[in-house]
């Protein structure tokens, strides 16, 4: 049969024929059909060999050059974005005419022609005539789906871009649209026939490019069915029948999440009645954060706004009809077969808080990944008065239900975007909100004018900013009935009361810090403190969840500012010195990672620990938070270092600072102060010269009170003020040992302070046993008595100090082996960490030393079986543990207590020594 029909031909056909061929067999695999054209012809012939002879069969074989082909399939992809055109189908129209943009190029490579196909000319002119129709309609333009408004501005774009290589072709087929004179031959008779045999183009419509009929999908089939039809034919039965494929199909392998988006907006605006369309609108909510089913990353903001838009018109429908109750319970057990009367009481599946808790979450995680030194970041800021409106809109509905238990939620995430706020943020918040809703009234107004300007200004915009334009379409309005209280505090206190009443043990415990957390930050520290006593969060917090125990770490910070702001130095230094022991400050409150080579963190370690940052501008200035805690620790551990003598305390009051100053001390060459600890190292050692006029120099030229706002001031008088009187301690317990005798006028002189608080301060420290010395009155001066110790007090002493190294080089050999410390921290480094304290906190045996009743619970790194470093936090192994900030209040002295009299250890140092014993058996086990 081969040998017949080559004979048929010339020479030259055969060679011609044959490079036909070797084309067809090279371009198999970019034309529509999936085998060569040859084979496909003559397979089939090979079984049909006995009912017909053989010249018939070599009549009916049919050779198509690629010339041929390629023609084709342009007129096939031209013919089918007509089609898409005619439906307004721009997302189609967009993948088509990249298809038609590849196939022109393989058509020139086959003709090696120069031109441009008069087809492929006509299809751009109609492409332009369809975008200027559709974009002339409004109507037609605000039905679209966001999806698909996108596609025509995109396509918008790129086909005036496209046109400008092809606008003199363009031009001359405007000219003559009928002219035939640039059409290739062999395709002028299909080009004739689509223009003049429409009826040929129908019957080709549903037929590739070697006449075979393509199959579509099973849903394919469906949707352009189902979604093409006229929306008046369609029923209540067919809604419903429809939704419930597309919720069949949730979740399954292969399914478009984004085109079921699609199809349940349409159905929405096609639903027969409110219950109806209340059914179809949850599931496009359900169906959008199946989009991102990830728990790692979060929801891309056209998608959040888009489906926080979805929930509004849910609440608005909800509203307009009362008679529908959203349950989650409900479980329809008998499908409706038809919309209910209007008034008659319906149900319908749903879950409205856990909706807008998913939203809260969607929220936070954008927030966590953005740069927050980008517009990005404020621009998604203002997204959260969005959010309390919908929270608001949705408490409103509950409270017709009556559904305390969702009410108690609803009212903690509104606390939670609240009790970190000010008044000047709130405010500005409150300002946005008005401006929003002022700029939609006026919007409302002037529609059409605006919808001009828009399309006029769109087209001098680039493909780039068209893109950034396209990111920020969806936009949801915020209610124009939703308002801010003017008066935070009340608002507080409203929400947090029914939280106490109806909410569960977390939520009172969160809400409970929340308002601790909002009293610190208004600087009403005796609140904050009582309500942080009464309520015992300190004891049961090492067994919350790690979000709760963030939340108090955070919350014990701000009760640290606060107490520093309000000239409580003691108080700040109880607060914040566990947290500053652990060497772990930003892990703590979860502004940040540290990375050890000590302690090495699986990827699922790591992507928690990202997960549980948060925002930044949530966060709490580490910088601030470390003067402070330096600057209490030096008020109160310099005249501690300075007192000598039997009476003198032995305890330590912060280890970190004294490590800090012995590092500094070791310096061969200091230059002058560049960060905070240099700042405050400078002003102890003029401290401790009697020089604290430099000291107030050093202290008040950081650039951290300014972080205070309109405090600054006030705290730099108070910080003066404290100064002054320990400079005044340190200067009597450093040099009152070389004196007979003081002048009361003179120290008054030396420190400026008030004769009457000089004596004070003199007169508490002999009261206290702390001075060896008396008044006299005629005189007003300082009468000192000197008592040298004996010899068998001064080996006491001896021994006592060198036992106190011997725990310490203990501690820190124990510390570095267990990981917690690193070597750059031991003594050259700047990060000191408490030594002992988290190793015998860990188990069970003590605290910090000094630190009164915290040792009982272990300490901020102990608990059960905690490690040195916050590589473990009680029986949690998690570095958010929060165990050793339980000591904090149980710890501080009698002025911060309301009950019974701060215990001191009564011998700090034999103390020491036992533990000392026990940690060196310990080691030695090891």
């Amino acid at each position: 049969m081969a040998s017949r029909f080559w004979a048929a031909g010339s020479d030259s056909e055969e060679e011609s024929e044959s490079e036909v061929e070797e084309t067809s067999s090279e371009e198999e695999s970019d034309s529509s059909s999936s085998s060569d054209e040859g084979s496909q012809k003559k397979g089939p012939s090979r079984f049909m060999i006995g009912s017909s002879d053989s010249d018939s069969e070599d009549d009916k074989r049919v050779i198509r050059s690629a010339k041929d082909r390629r023609f084709d399939e342009l007129q096939a992809t031209c013919h089918e974005i007509r089609n898409k055109v005619n439906i307004n189908d721009w997302s189609s129209v967009q993948s088509l005419f990249d298809k038609l943009n590849k196939q022109l190029e393989k058509t020139q490579k086959v003709t090696d022609a120069i031109g441009v196909p008069r087809v492929y000319v006509r299809i751009l002119v109609e492409l332009e005539d369809g975008l200027k129709k559709t974009l002339a309609d409004k109507d037609a333009k605000k039905k679209m789906s966001p999806t698909n408004a996108k596609a025509l501005n995109t396509m918008r774009q790129r086909l005036k871009k496209h046109n400008v290589s092809f606008q003199e072709q363009i031009d001359k087929f405007r000219e003559n649209p009928e002219s035939t004179e640039e059409e290739p031959s062999d395709a002028s008779d299909d080009e004739s026939g689509s223009d003049d045999g429409s009826d040929e183009d129908e019957e080709q419509e549903d037929l590739d490019v070697d006449g075979f009929e393509k199959i579509k999908t099973k849903g394919e089939k469906k949707k352009d069915k189902f979604f093409t039809m006229d929306p008046t034919q369609i029923s209540f039965d067919m809604v419903r029948q429809k939704l419930k494929d597309i919720v069949m199909t949730r979740g399954k392998r292969g399914v478009d999440r984004n085109e079921q988006v699609e199809m349940l907006t349409y159905l929405a605006t096609v639903a027969k009645g409110p219950v109806q369309k209340l059914e179809v609108l949850i599931q496009v909510v359900s169906a959008l954060f199946d989009i991102n089913p990830s728990m790692s990353t979060h929801m891309s903001v056209p998608l959040w706004k888009r489906c926080a838009g979805t929930l509004l018109e849910v609440l608005q429908t909800l509203a307009d009809n009362d008679y529908i109750e959203v349950d989650e319970m409900y479980d329809n057990p008998e499908e409706r077969t038809e919309e209910p009367p209007a008034g008659q009481p319906a149900k319908v599946w749903g879950n409205l808080v856990g909706f807008i808790e998913r939203l809260d979450d969607e929220l936070f995680k954008s927030l966590q990944v953005l740069d927050p030194h980008t517009n990005l970041y404020l621009e998604r800021m203002k997204d959260e008065p969005l959010f309390l409106a919908l929270a608001q809109k949705v408490t409103e509905y509950l409270e017709r239900l009556r559904d305390v238990r969702g009410l108690s939620k609803m009212a903690l995430r509104r606390v939670e975007h609240l009790y970190y706020k000010n008044d000047l943020v709130y405010g500005a918040m409150r300002k946005l909100v008005q401006q929003q809703q002022a700029a939609t009234a006026q919007q409302t107004t002037q529609t059409q004018q605006e919808g001009s300007d828009e399309a006029v200004e769109a087209e001098d915009l680039d493909e780039d900013e068209t893109e950034a334009k396209q990111a920020d379409q969806v936009t949801v309005k915020i209610p124009a009935d939703f308002h801010l209280e003017e008066d935070l505090a009340a608002t507080m206190t409203h929400l947090s009361t029914f939280i106490y009443k109806h909410g569960d043990e977390r939520s009172k415990a969160r809400t409970m810090l929340c308002c601790i957390f909002f009293e610190a930050i208004h600087d009403d520290f005796y609140r904050a403190r009582d309500m942080m006593l009464m309520s015992h969060l300190q004891d049961n917090v090492q067994h919350m969840d790690i979000s709760t125990q963030i939340l108090y770490n955070r919350t014990m910070a701000q009760l640290g500012l606060a107490a520093f702001r309000a000239a409580l130095v003691n108080e700040a230094q109880s607060a914040l010195s566990e947290m500053y022991g652990s060497g772990r400050v930003k892990e703590l409150l979860a502004q940040g990672m540290s990375m050890s080579r000590y302690q090495d963190k699986t990827p699922e370690q790591e992507k928690l620990e990202r997960r549980r940052q948060m925002p930044f501008h949530m966060h709490i200035n580490l910088e601030l938070l470390e003067s402070v805690h330096l600057i209490a620790a030096m008020l109160l551990e310099t005249p501690n270092m300075a007192a000598t003598g039997l009476a003198a305390p032995r305890r330590v009051i912060s280890k970190p600072f004294r490590r800090l100053l012995d590092n500094y001390e070791r310096q061969t060459f200091t230059g002058p102060p560049e960060n905070v600890r240099d700042h405050v190292m400078a002003a102890t050692k003029s401290i401790m010269g009697g020089h604290w006029q430099e000291a107030y120099h050093y202290l008040s030229s950081l650039s951290v009170w300014n972080l205070i706002g309109g405090a600054k001031e006030n705290v730099l008088v108070l910080l003066k003020a404290k100064l002054q009187e320990c400079g005044l301690k340190t200067y009597l317990f450093s040099y009152g040992s070389y004196y007979s005798s003081l002048s009361l006028k003179q120290l008054s002189e030396m420190f400026e302070l008030p004769e009457m608080q000089v004596h004070s301060i003199v007169s508490k420290l002999m009261m206290d046993d702390k001075l060896h010395g008396s008044w006299d009155q005629p005189t007003s001066t300082i009468v000192m008595h000197n008592a040298e110790p004996s010899r068998l007090q001064s080996l006491a002493m001896q021994f006592a100090d060198k036992a106190a190294t011997m725990v310490d080089l203990n501690e820190r050999a124990l510390t570095l082996r267990t990981g917690g410390m690193r070597e750059s921290e031991d003594d050259m480094g700047r990060g000191y960490q408490e030594g002992g304290g988290g190793r015998r906190g860990g188990r069970g045996r003590g605290g910090l030393p000094g630190m009164g009743r915290g040792g009982s619970r272990g300490g901020m790194l102990g608990g059960r079986g905690g490690r040195m470093g916050g590589t473990r936090f009680g029986d949690r192994s998690d570095r958010y543990g929060t165990t050793g900030l339980t000591s904090n209040v149980s710890s501080l002295p009698d002025r911060f207590q309301r009950s019974g009299a701060f215990r001191q250890q009564q011998n700090p140092n034999m103390q020491s020594i036992g533990q000392f014993t026990s940690g060196r058996m310990d080691y030695r086990r090891k």
